[in-house]
């Protein structure tokens, strides 16, 4: 039995690191127990060459959050140049056309004020009124891609609110951290150490029983743990207490209005994949482009292809490697994320082949190491991030909110500012959840 803790927290993804520092920084006695083996959650960075991202990758805009952590621990922040190609009948082009086509439906959707819908719905209505060429299958990718998400499910309000809170921190702006995603969850990791937080790996969460004031963990390996409060930032999936797949955690008395709460939210799939090959083969490529010029692809950085079975791929430009990332989101990562990870290779070589205008025999033979992790059949997530149904928006605050003063929630999807499914949102959560348990002591 250990020793009363001030704070347990659930969770060493980084909206736990996030509390941890915070908590640990204001003088308090903080354990965080982690299911994995390693920190991070769903940023997992593996060093092959280069950093191969198999989950977060990206940092969208200039959140403050992530810049005040990168500030502190002195972390570059590399942004990209936002160079994207359409591949459309077998032609690239510069996306322009491509994404001034999804801003027009996004414009539109930002003055709606009817009920809320879902995005295929308003979509239906749309085209309607303005029919242009492959407006249904550029913005469901989009919408699918970028949020994980169904097109038929998620709510067209929960994206206004997004696309806002995108806005306001210059979300059209896009960077990386050159060494990965990693040195930011490792940062985090060592300002709370060095403030005293204590961190317990490859501890499974099997119940948690509560009642004001105090808190017992007791985990698989039936150690047990005692704090006078408790944040969880456990994933969606393993509070909505559906199926057999997440690694649930009981809670005693039951959470019965959260896992309501939990239920009314979605949690979407993504299937990532990164191939690393012998050269950049790809810039020397004559690949059909515009007016029947080859498109010159030395800087190629992203492209998208509605009609390929993984869609989206991008390149690490400005830095020059041999990878190639390829992604799916929404209904498209349902079906992948079930298959084997031979049949992933085999979908991604095919995509890649149609995109380049290459044949599959050339990608096999170039091809060096095949990278992906399956997010779906992780025990510790059981998907990739959250989105916002219809009639879902204000679940978000019903997660978020501490009970009895001693159970407190965070992680991106307990984010009600528009900015669940981020690196930044799930900090932000942590941040938020800190200053609800520090408060409490003043």
């Amino acid at each position: 039995m250990q020793s009363e803790s001030d704070v347990i927290i659930v969770g060493a993804g980084v909206a736990g690191l996030a509390a941890a520092r915070e908590l640990s920084s204001a003088g308090l006695d903080v354990i965080i127990l982690e299911a994995r083996n390693r920190i991070g959650g769903r940023i997992s960075t593996h060093f092959d060459s280069w950093p191969i991202e198999l989950g977060a990758e990206f940092v969208h805009g200039k959140p403050p959050e992530t810049f005040a952590i990168a500030e502190r621990a002195k972390l570059k922040l590399q942004e990209i140049p936002n160079l994207h190609w359409h591949l459309h009948n077998g032609i690239l082009t510069k996306s322009g056309e491509f994404w001034s086509k999804v801003e027009a439906v996004m414009e539109e959707m930002s003055s709606y004020r009817g009920p809320d819908e879902s995005f295929s719905d308003f979509l239906n209505h749309y085209k309607q009124k303005n029919p242009v060429e492959d407006i249904e299958s550029i913005a469901t990718l989009y919408v699918e891609g970028f949020h994980a998400a169904h097109s038929d499910s998620i709510s067209v309000q929960g994206l206004n609110k997004t696309n806002k809170a995108a806005e306001e921190i210059e979300d059209d702006k896009q960077f990386r951290i050159p060494n990965g995603y990693g040195e930011l969850v490792n940062a985090l990791h060592d300002e709370a150490m060095a403030a005293g937080a204590r961190f317990h790996l490859q501890t499974v969460v099997e119940e948690v029983s509560w009642k004001r004031n105090q808190v017992e963990v007791t985990t698989q390996a039936s150690q047990k743990f005692k704090a006078r409060r408790l944040l969880s930032t456990l994933p969606l999936s393993l509070l909505q207490d559906f199926g057999e797949q997440a690694a649930r955690v009981r809670f005693t008395p039951s959470l019965d209005d959260k896992i309501g709460a939990a239920r009314k939210l979605s949690l979407g799939h993504v299937v990532k994949v990164v191939l690393r090959f012998r050269e950049p083969f790809w810039e020397s490529l004559t690949v059909p482009g515009e007016r029947d010029e080859p498109a010159d692809l030395k800087k190629l950085t992203f492209v998208h292809a509605p009609a390929e079975v993984l869609p989206t791929w991008w390149t690490q430009f400005p830095v020059n490697t041999t990878l190639l990332t390829g992604w799916a989101g929404g209904t498209r990562a349902d079906r992948l994320s079930l298959e084997s990870e031979d049949s992933l290779l085999d979908h991604s070589l095919e995509s890649l082949s149609h995109i380049l205008t290459t044949s599959k025999q050339f990608l096999e033979e170039s091809l060096e190491q095949f990278y992906t992790h399956n997010w779906h059949k992780d025990p510790f997530t059981a998907g990739a991030y959250s989105y916002v149904p219809v009639g879902g928006l204000k679940s978000q605050s019903e997660l978020a909110k501490p009970l009895e003063d001693t159970l407190f929630f965070a992680g991106e999807a307990t984010n009600d500012m528009g900015h669940h499914a981020t690196v930044h949102g799930a900090i932000a959560t942590g941040l938020r959840a800190s200053k609800e348990i520090l408060k409490l002591l003043e």
